[in-house]
């Protein structure tokens, strides 16, 4: 996909953060508080930084220029999965391996018909087949490229991500649609997100 200068330095600074791109992005990351991981716990904190890790939250990217879109999903491995460990049992590595499949579909999404956008390709991951993962947090990425055969007829994102996920809570979208930008946040109640 080729994007302009000003939406390439904006892709760049929020798409990547749902991209393990390296082995610093991927080892585990220390956090101002302990806790154990195998019990529930709730995290007062906002989802207010970008790629932040917080149960119960994700991250949705969406950028659209001219007629091609990149996506880019982001939530901790908790709220996918229902654990941050490495997958320990033969039913865990198949959880992990069945989500990644779900995600790949890209069938958790839909934007309005009227777009006529189709997924060209899809790939996700986690942190939890990654080598060297140990305890601690771990995250699931999800990234998606698109073609819009009508982008000006693009106005409706519609999530049906939270009744394949109990965990998730709410999804924080962010977009841009060629000159225009915006955020909102998704929940069960609230799943449609308006790109106006």
């Amino acid at each position: 996909m080729k994007f302009s200068a000003a939406v390439f330095g904006v892709l760049l600074s929020i798409v990547p953060l749902a991209l393990p791109l390296n082995a610093a992005q991927t080892e585990p990351h220390e956090h101002e508080h302990e806790h154990e991981h195998e019990h529930e716990h709730e995290h007062d904190e906002e989802f207010t930084a970008l790629g932040a890790h917080v149960h119960g939250k994700a991250l949705l990217t969406l950028v659209l220029e001219g007629n091609e879109m990149q996506l880019a999903f982001q939530a901790a491995a908790q709220s996918v999965l229902g654990f941050e460990h490495k997958p320990s049992t033969a039913e865990q590595q198949q959880e992990v391996a069945a989500a990644i499949a779900v995600f790949n579909q890209g069938n958790w999404f839909s934007l309005n018909a009227q777009a006529s956008c189709e997924v060209l390709n899809a790939q996700a991951s986690t942190d939890l087949t990654q080598a060297n993962v140990s305890g601690g947090h771990a995250d699931f990425y999800a990234n998606y490229q698109l073609l819009c055969q009508s982008p000006a007829r693009l106005n409706t994102l519609s999530l049906h991500i939270f009744s394949l996920l109990p965990a998730l809570e709410e999804v924080e979208v962010q977009w841009i649609v060629n000159d225009q930008q915006g955020g909102s946040t998704a929940t069960l109640a609230n799943s449609t997100v308006q790109l106006q």
